[in-house]
């Protein structure tokens, strides 16, 4: 571990020994792959609480361990995390009061009988609490090192003890440590911690600053004061104190007059900083022992601030995107938990936004339809041709064949892929549900047979589509994967899940043709590389959440009791504050399948088809049976005469449809379609769906999420097809044209489609851009229709953009 000084100081060990520092070796560097964590040792206040400790927070990467306050409690709670306190690299002082550095004394002492070296740094009178100290217990210290024959004039050339004033930058390992002095009763220092790219902002205890949001610009995680929390009897945490004076230094007022100056943040000051630094997550701690109404302290800071925010609390671990909050010893070694994502969901490709039924502007925050797929950009695609018949996904690190070849039966795919050497690799496999679905796109557009354009990114991979002339639909060239139904659909069928890139779907194949009994075939694109991907690691935060380590998402682990329209399930995320965070979204089409147990149904295992940490609700379905519901997602689904009126949901339990009358498990529990957004449920299609509309809700956050403004276009690709099968998708070129956007870099600035222009070219007689009621020709009435704000024109955001409904 190297400490770098920026600013070099000259202190004076117990022993009289000057040290001039600029650079010197601790422990080895962390390794570039580690993550920043921070931990919350303790998140109480000077008043006992049982359930909180004092101040202090363990940051950490790879091997370097800085342990920031040391209040009454920090060992037991390192304890509890089975950390070894010896393994610190460096002890820091925010400030010197006693519920800060109550335990510095043993810390010290148990850093002084290890083996390693270490930093002690702090505020103005950080070497005098050291140097008094060793003096102290100089006795005591060289009995204990005796032990193990040794001297303590060896021991203290291990550490070296500063001094800080505050606007010091150095490293302490790997991690880039910036100081900045913020006012409290006494000197205080606001630490903040950079590390491959991730940054923590530890304030310790301060009242407003105009230069923390300096320090702490764009920060991952500021854990903060939670100076005037409202608690649940409906008092105020006020956390008033003595004046403090501009030097930091405490005043008791004039002539023994009681100052009102608070010593302490207030909501309003957190929250105001906290958003002028456009830090990702405000995490509040130093609680006293009052219960803390979190509902309503959580409006309070939202006046201000939009990011998520934390309650803190002890043991809690905060690293990247992942916050859990143990109930149990995180660990049972001498190093920090490290939290690694096994895979990363990839978007879904869906830029634009949608109302229940049209195209409409990207939704800003609170407007109707915000929180939609196309709100958020969630690990954008990204693919490279590697130019030998493979391509990489460079989200998840799979590799997978560019062309499929011809439909194959499953068990000659079984024989097949084991012949494979494509790109000079043996290991190909047939890929998972979940492997195979991480390439769907919701660009894609269907309607009812015809196929439109793919739900997969054609510039990488080919796709056909179904043979019409050997009596095949378009829709009929499904993709098969590994996984096959633990349970039977249709007349007791033995099922495979594939995925349809055509009609943008999850459904439950037959493996054999119920009449002839004949091998059913499908395509395959073989895969290969992350056998880890779509395994999932839950994680029960006790608190009405669920994390999944392995996607670094957090899930409700409850649904919503009961079914909502689409909008409806778009609004019920936005005011959720479940667990303290209000960043609940939503899940898209490819997070919502990610949660998925194929291994379950309601056949076989009595349950939904997801882990059992979830809570499911029973539904009693439309055949008369016991059972689960279907789940809305973010993700509009193009299909039918008004393609933007459905959305993606997927069957936890059975995938309903009724056939000669029967109602049945017609594509298996874990299969993705669609549903209207709103309307009258029903049954229709070809295995009559049985279409819910009203579908339950399971909420998520977290995930490297960025909300999606400015100048937005899906990616369009024709089908990779034969020049006979072209043309239908050449008569729907118009289609990809009116879906791309041309917006201005503002997030509430409106569409324009190419087809609105279309309709302004055919009306604007005087070339003004606009349509006036002289020039149009469907009559006053028509025009009003489409004069939304009633100025007498008709813009191009106001023009339609395609043909009239019929009506009748």
């Amino acid at each position: 571990m190297g400490v770098y000084y920026e600013k070099n100081h000259h202190y004076a060990t117990s022993l009289g020994v000057a040290i001039f520092l600029s650079a010197f070796i601790l422990l080895p560097t962390v390794n570039a792959s580690e993550q920043l964590t921070a931990t919350i040792i303790g998140s109480g206040s000077p008043i006992y609480n049982e359930n909180r400790a004092s101040a202090s927070t363990l940051i950490s990467a790879g091997d370097t361990h800085i342990l920031v306050d040391m209040g009454n409690g920090t060992q037991a709670n390192l304890n509890k995390l089975g950390f070894d306190a010896r393994n610190l690299s460096a002890l820091m002082f925010t400030h010197h009061h006693l519920d800060h550095n109550e335990e510095f004394v043993p810390m010290f002492i148990r850093l002084l009988l290890g083996q390693g070296d270490f930093t002690i740094m702090g505020p103005p009178n950080t070497v005098t609490l050291t140097e008094s100290n060793l003096t102290l217990y100089e006795e005591d210290i060289s009995y204990r090192l005796g032990k193990t024959n040794r001297k303590i004039s060896e021991r203290v050339k291990a550490f070296e003890v500063h001094d800080l004033t505050g606007g010091e930058s150095f490293k302490v390992g790997d991690i880039l440590v910036t100081t900045l002095k913020v006012p409290h009763t006494i000197y205080t220092l606001a630490y903040r911690f950079d590390y491959q790219g991730q940054s923590v902002v530890i304030t310790g205890d301060l009242t407003y600053s105009d230069e923390l949001p300096t320090l702490a610009k764009n920060a991952d995680f500021m854990i903060i004061d939670s100076g005037g929390m409202v608690m649940k009897d409906g008092r105020r945490n006020t956390n008033k104190g003595n004046k403090v004076n501009k030097n930091g230094s405490q005043s008791s007022g004039d002539k023994g007059k009681k100052s009102t100056e608070r010593a302490h943040l207030n909501l309003a000051d957190s929250s105001s900083m906290a958003e002028q630094a456009n830090v990702k997550n405000l995490v509040y701690t130093h609680f006293n022992s009052t219960t803390v109404d979190t509902v309503a302290s959580l409006k309070e800071i939202q006046k201000n601030y939009r990011g998520n925010v934390i309650f803190g609390e002890d043991l809690m671990v905060i690293q990247a995107s992942i916050v859990s909050t143990p109930t149990a010893p995180l660990i049972s070694t001498p190093n920090l938990p490290k939290v690694d994502s096994s895979y990363a969901i990839v978007d879904t490709g869906q830029r634009i936004a949608y109302s229940n039924n049209d195209v409409i502007s990207l939704p800003a925050d609170k407007d109707k339809f915000f929180g939609q797929d196309a709100s958020y950009i969630i690990n954008a695609p990204s693919y490279t041709d590697n130019n030998d018949g493979t391509i990489t996904d460079n989200v998840t690190g799979l590799v997978w064949q560019k062309d499929m070849g011809q439909k194959l039966s499953f068990e000659e795919a079984l024989t097949k892929v084991n012949e494979v050497k494509l790109g000079g690799y043996s290991d190909w496999r047939i890929p998972t549900i979940k492997e195979l679905y991480s390439l769907i796109q919701f660009s894609g557009s269907v309607k009812g047979e015809k196929a439109l354009y793919p739900f997969i990114d054609t510039r990488f991979f080919t796709q056909p589509i179904g043979d019409t002339s050997s009596g095949e639909r378009e829709i009929d060239a499904q993709t098969w994967s590994s996984t096959e139904y633990v349970a039977k659909t249709m007349t007791n069928d033995d099922t495979v899940f594939g995925v349809n890139f055509v009609d943008g779907r999850i459904k439950g194949y037959p493996k054999y043709n119920p009449r002839s009994k004949a091998a059913n075939k499908m395509y395959f694109r073989f895969v290969r590389g992350n056998t880890d991907y779509g395994k999932n690691s839950f994680v029960d935060n006790n608190d009405g959440t669920v994390s999944d380590t392995a996607t670094t998402l957090m899930w409700q682990q409850a649904d919503s009791t009961q079914g909502l329209n689409w909008q409806e399930a778009l609004e019920y995320a936005q005011q959720s504050t479940l667990g303290g965070y209000n960043d609940w979204r939503l899940p898209n089409a490819k997070e919502l399948q990610s949660i998925v147990d194929y291994t379950r149904s309601p056949e076989t295992s009595n349950s939904a088809a997801i882990d059992p940490i979830f809570k499911a609700s029973s539904i009693k379905n439309e055949g008369g049976e016991q059972d689960y519901p279907y789940y809305w997602s973010s993700t509009t689904h193009l299909d039918g005469p008004v393609p933007e009126s459905g959305a993606v949901y997927v069957a936890f339990g059975k995938a309903l449809g009724e056939m000669r009358g029967k109602t049945m498990d017609v594509h298996g529990a874990g299969s993705q379609r669609s549903d209207p957004k709103t309307g009258e449920p029903m049954s229709r299609g070809p295995q009559g769906d049985m279409i819910r509309v009203e579908n339950y809700v399971r909420l998520v956050r977290g995930g490297e999420v960025n909300v999606a403004t400015g100048e937005l276009s899906e990616v369009k690709s024709e089908y990779n097809a034969p020049s006979s099968l072209q043309s239908s998708s050449a008569q729907t070129s118009s289609l990809s044209k009116a879906l791309s956007l041309i917006s201005s870099a503002s997030k509430n600035s409106a569409l324009t489609l190419n087809n609105a222009n279309k309709f302004i070219n055919r009306f604007d007689q005087n070339n003004n851009g606009k349509v006036e009621l002289s020039e149009f020709k469907a009559g006053e009435q028509r025009f009003k229709h489409f004069d939304k704000n009633n100025d007498g024109f008709i813009s191009a955001e106001e023009a339609p953009t395609a043909p009239p409904k019929d009506e009748r």
